[in-house]
């Protein structure tokens, strides 16, 4: 059988030489008594059980989304957790999580209609279980509780815990939301703002799965030139997507795993299937030219390139796995599901893929697109080696200018601000968003504003409540604090108030045996730097008698968040460095290499983030993107350089391999360089392209959390495989010149230990 002709580097089916990145100097491996890996002695038992899992897998992903949260911002051994459980435990109308508000059309709560209607709302909450009606306009018409534009209000604290709410908040808003008879009945607060996240990023992941796969299908026909070559990283992605998601459900039903991991499955499941089904097949390819048959080209194929999916796989998963540091199960719910995409994709490159392969022969190359272009000999001469020759002959020029650029890029960073997502993560036209502006700016005396409550578990020996009265009367001294209620009545900027005739009368709800409530009413937005200074200032007040006190409340979690997050960054960070150091290592026998790695990845990361404060945190874009400018999640720029570090490893090895493998067969550091970058740049080009293009589908999400997050991992991807790799790495090589290649030789006889051992 002769084999079909090879085609250019450009589109990555291979070349004389092995565009895996993998050495291929000396004899290629004798057939022998060799036991052939299972795909290729079954490869239709292969595809059979791989199909009726992904069948399996399939039925089960389907109800993925309905075990998912939309939480996992806070730290649970945190003050405020703490504080959360003992209001749940003494207090259950505390901290009300739903509001309600009743509009008829000429904006008079008090009409027939609007009265009729909210009267009908507050029967129906009180027949549910776990339901409290904190204040109502239509239980006691508090002018408090009458909004400038006519709306009244219902607050409302519905129990258990963040999950639970939600989605007993889901059914209540399916009931009770909506225009009747001329009266807007619409659903606010953080429960409703969850329930509508998790309602658009389920409408977002279906849009981002219409745009990716078709686009990435299209882009995948262009660069194998085939359609049926094409097909086949597909089918991997799309099985990686499916158990991915599976695997979800089953965590699931056992742990919190927030709804915003789907997002990273799509991109990761077919991004990576791209990366490790262009090294399968540009090497398979590479292997029957050479006149080898189907069997012994796969058996070579997955004895190179497939440990070299392996090498990099392992690298990607292991820095997810850092994020399991933090005790919030938002990061760790991308932990799960990174690592679980990435284990399902190489099981998919390295089973099911070889056997299609096999199956396939010649009608791989079936249905050609585009004729193979003829390509330079010489690598060195390739585009990819042009640019690298051109960037080590002027170093200090280039090398500047690089640097300077991602120097630029990375500036913003000194003024970024931080927060958790709230309403204004979601769409201007959001029912929960504009719930919440309403509470915030139309209601007189913040009844409409949010609450931070403090939290005294035990408070005794005060007969006379004057101590309680001091304490609650320093609190109300805080500024941004509007009003204070506490069992001693209320009081505003020091000074007692009369109380009124709704909910803030009742002093006797603030007290439980020995446990003592006050709330402080504010206008301040919560997830915000200023909700931060806040809830540090209202810690800060002493206590009488030195008790302990709890502080509950939106802008209370923020300060816990960021403190996990800051505690827990070390830990990542040094883990992460650890990691790379130590398989660099093992892959390229240098000491200097894995070092040049991380301070490079360090400036790229640095320069994307600091680009994303310039459009989130800042505003530019904001019109195009379709966005409000607010502070940057503080979650998800750590998620955001785990996710890209990860992956910008992945093109480290695939050009380092390379570049090892010119070095190893006698070519100077330079030529080594050109020839390893015109071979491999290509690939990854060609990968990061189709990665950065499942990224940038996210980006069209109408949540900004999915939007910064998918921008600035496809920016990420790109700049690191272009300005990064064509141009810092050669002048790195350039400069460092065979210090580069230096390690002790213990290390060096490790290295070499280890490539037997694989080759065995």
């Amino acid at each position: 059988m002769k084999p079909p002709p090879v085609t250019s580097p450009e589109s990555t089916t291979g070349t004389a030489s092995d565009t895996s990145g993998e050495a291929s100097a000396g004899p290629p491996h004798q057939d022998g008594p060799v036991r052939l890996p299972l795909p290729l002695r079954g490869p239709r038992t292969v595809l059979t059980v791989w199909l009726l899992l992904v069948v399996l897998a399939g039925i089960v992903a389907s109800g993925t989304l309905n075990v998912l949260k939309s939480g996992g911002f806070d730290d649970p051994s945190s003050d405020s957790a703490a504080a959360m459980r003992l209001l749940r435990e003494k207090f259950p109308t505390a901290q009300p999580n739903l509001f309600v508000l009743v509009r008829d059309k000429g904006g008079d709560a008090s009409s027939t209609a609007a009265t009729r209607a909210g009267q009908s709302v507050l029967e129906e909450l009180s027949r549910e279980s776990g339901v409290h009606i904190v204040a109502s306009y239509y239980r006691t018409p508090d002018p408090a509780l009458r909004s400038a534009d006519g709306a009244g209000l219902t607050a409302i604290s519905v129990t258990g815990d963040e999950d639970a709410a939600t989605r007993k908040v889901k059914d209540l808003h399916t009931k009770l939301a909506g225009e009747r008879d001329g009266v807007q009945v619409r659903f606010g607060g953080i429960t409703q703002i969850n329930n509508d996240l998790n309602d658009r990023t389920a409408q977002d992941l279906k849009l981002a799965e219409s745009v990716a796969i078709p686009l990435t299908l299209l882009l995948l026909i262009l660069v194998f030139r085939g359609v049926v070559a094409a097909l086949l990283p597909l089918a991997v992605g799309m099985s990686a997507i499916v158990g991915a998601m599976a695997v979800l459900w089953c965590l699931g039903r056992l742990t919190s795993v927030s709804v915003f991991s789907t997002n990273l499955i799509i991109a990761l499941g077919l991004g990576l299937a791209v990366d490790y089904s262009l090294l399968i097949v540009a090497r398979y390819r590479q292997e029957r030219a050479a006149g080898g048959d189907d069997t012994a080209a796969l058996r070579r194929t997955l004895s190179t390139a497939g440990r070299t999916v392996i090498f990099s796989a392992v690298i990607v998963a292991s820095v997810l796995l850092t994020l399991l540091v933090f005790p919030l199960y938002f990061l760790r719910s991308f932990a799960f599901a990174g690592v679980a995409t990435v284990a399902i994709t190489v099981l998919g490159a390295l089973g099911p893929l070889p056997a299609m392969l096999l199956l396939l022969g010649n009608r791989v190359d079936k249905w050609p697109v585009l004729r193979a272009r003829a390509e330079q000999a010489d690598p060195e001469r390739r585009l990819w080696g042009r640019i690298a020759g051109g960037s080590m002959r002027r170093p200090a020029l280039w090398g500047l200018v690089a640097v300077a650029g991602l120097v630029v890029l990375a500036l913003p960073l000194g003024h970024a601000q931080f927060g958790i997502p709230d309403e204004r993560a979601l769409p201007k036209d959001t029912e929960s968003r504009q719930v919440a502006e309403a509470l915030r700016t139309g209601f007189a005396d913040g009844a409409g504003g949010d609450t931070i409550s403090v939290v005294v578990p035990v408070w005794d020996r005060d007969p006379s409540g004057t101590a309680l009265a001091t304490y609650a009367q320093a609190l109300s001294r805080v500024p941004g604090v509007d009003r204070v209620n506490s069992p001693s009545g209320g009081f505003a900027h020091g000074r007692p108030q009369k109380a009124t005739t709704g909910a803030d009368s009742a002093a006797a709800g603030l007290r439980n045996g020995r446990t003592v409530r006050l709330d402080l009413h504010t206008r301040v937005v919560p997830y915000s730097p200023e909700g931060s200074r806040l809830a540090e200032r209202v810690r800060a007040v002493p206590v009488p008698g030195d008790r302990q006190v709890l502080v509950a409340g939106l802008a209370a979690q923020l300060v816990d968040t960021t403190s996990a997050l800051a505690a827990g960054l070390p830990w990542a960070l040094g883990l992460t460095v650890l990691i790379t150091l130590v398989l660099l290592l093992l892959a390229t026998g240098s000491v200097l290499l894995p070092v040049k790695a991380v301070l490079l990845n360090a400036l790229g990361l640095a320069a994307v983030v600091g680009a994303m404060v310039w459009i989130f945190n800042d505003g530019h874009l904001s019109g195009l993107l379709g966005f409000t400018p607010s502070p940057l999640a503080i979650t998800m720029p750590v998620l955001l350089v785990c996710v890209a570090y990860a992956l910008s490893m992945d093109y480290e090895i695939f050009l380092l391999s390379r570049i090892k493998e010119r070095h190893i067969a006698g070519d100077p550091t330079e030529l080594s360089v050109r020839a390893g970058l015109g071979e491999s740049g290509p690939l990854i080009s060609a990968a990061a392209g189709l990665l950065a293009v499942s990224f940038f589908a996210i980006a069209l999400s109408g949540v900004s959390l999915a939007k910064f997050f998918g921008l600035g991992t496809g920016i990420a991807i790109l700049l690191d495989a272009v300005l990064i790799r064509g141009v810092l790495v050669p002048v790195f090589f350039r400069l460092a010149g065979p210090r580069a290649w230096q390690a002790p030789g213990s290390v060096k006889a490790l290295t070499r230990r280890i490539e037997m051992a694989a080759d065995h």
